[in-house]
């Protein structure tokens, strides 16, 4: 009986360490499953060919007209660096932009690009762009040197470090179609496979859809199941903030998450139901990284606000120049809701949520509200997805100013 008894101790004994040992293994499975973005500042993602609302956005982001901008050319070949030493036709397009304050920084000398007298300008930067070209040569450059660590000051600091084509891949952590070959550049498998790693677990994939790179992905997640696929078509990028990006450009974006959506449905499949599948957003579309969704209204959780505060933003909101079409803000059972008005149309109230201060969201028709006060102590609203001014007040605010 003490034998049996010691048989049985042991193998309960073993089946807690297995169970233990699986659990870590999921706990470990768990944190490569997550992508993380830079704690401050911006990264601005293209797939190539830079859009007007672009452009903008990262001159905004620079700091505008004070803005100092660093631009790295080294993923040229020597045949376009030869063609324009000095840079002078490459800077024309940032100058066309509004940019005033602009140096370059190349090398292929990985000694170069670690010492201190290089990396000088980065040191007040408030903006990168990393050009097109062949990725794996900014890589053969730049990793691991004082140059790799200062960009990410730069962002550290709420700058802003941008790129399209080869000056997206690097921003990655591993460096999708990075091969040193004639061919390599065909290939989503890549030698080097490391990239300046902005984003954690990630791979950023160029020319997407254009040139129909959209089952590439595939191959590489065979082999490295624990990366988030990105695919960035031409003329679109993404806007990275934390560990949330949007959407910006004409085009798409897909992404591969092991998982589906549709804005039809808007549910996530896991794809128990098949594999092989990717999903694309468009322009305003967002996704969280850290927990690889989609980022519809639907999943936000709202802030909890106090009854005094919801009862600020009550009122009659008139669209700009409208006689026949305006809001109502209303609150019943103590939430906030939004009424649509048309001449003699009345639709039921929809329930919004607070996001942050003066902005709310509502869950089904993914708008947004933006409230802003006038220097009168006034407010006015800003529907974000009809993109119309809309003002106008019920006597409540009225009453607040005088």
């Amino acid at each position: 009986m003490k034998i049996n008894f010691l048989k049985i101790a042991s193998i309960f004994s073993l089946l807690i360490l297995m169970f233990s040992c699986q659990d870590t293994v999921n706990k470990s499975n768990e944190t490569k499953s997550q992508s993380i973005g830079p704690t401050n500042g911006a990264l601005l993602i293209g797939g190539g060919g830079i859009t007007d609302e672009m452009w903008q956005v990262f001159y905004d982001l620079a700091g505008g007209k004070s803005a100092k901008l660093v631009i790295i050319p080294t993923a040229f070949d020597e045949n376009s660096i030869n063609y324009d030493p000095e840079f002078k036709i490459l800077k024309r397009q940032f100058t066309a932009r509004g940019f005033d304050d602009i140096q370059f920084m190349h090398t292929r000398d990985t000694l170069v690009a670690d010492s201190d007298e290089f990396i000088q300008p980065l040191k007040s930067a408030t903006a990168v762009w990393l050009t097109g070209g062949r990725q794996w040569r900014t890589a053969d450059a730049y990793l691991n040197t004082k140059t790799h660590l200062e960009l990410k000051n730069v962002l550290k600091r709420g700058g802003i470090i941008g790129g399209h084509s080869a000056g997206a891949s690097i921003q990655g952590s591993y460096l999708a179609r990075g091969g040193r070959d004639l061919n390599g550049s065909y290939r989503i498998i890549s030698n080097p496979k490391v990239g300046f790693g902005f984003v954690t677990n990630t791979a950023f994939d160029q020319h997407f859809l254009d040139r129909n790179r959209q089952y590439d992905m595939f191959d590489l997640l065979k082999i490295r199941p624990e990366l988030l696929g990105v695919g960035i078509d031409e003329d679109t990028g993404i806007l990275v903030q934390g560990n949330e990006f949007q959407v910006i450009g004409n085009k798409f974006v897909s992404i591969y998450d092991n998982t589906f959506w549709s804005p039809y449905f808007n549910e996530i499949d896991t794809l128990e139901t098949g594999k092989n599948k990717f999903y694309v957003l468009k322009n305003g579309d967002k996704y969280n990284l850290k927990e690889r969704r989609v980022q519809r209204n639907k999943f936000l959780k709202s802030k909890d606000i106090t009854s005094n505060e919801k009862n600020e933003y009550l009122g009659t909101y008139l669209f700009e120049k409208s006689k026949v079409y305006w809001n109502n803000i209303v609150i019943e059972n103590d939430t906030l809701k939004f009424q649509i008005v048309r001449r003699n149309i009345v639709r039921d109230p929809i329930p919004i949520y607070a996001y942050e201060k003066d902005i709310f969201f509502d869950t089904d028709a993914e708008l947004w509200f933006h409230f802003k006060r006038d220097s009168l102590g006034k407010i006015i609203g800003f529907d974000k997805k009809t993109h119309k001014f809309i003002n106008g007040l019920n006597q409540r605010f009225n009453k607040i100013v005088e």
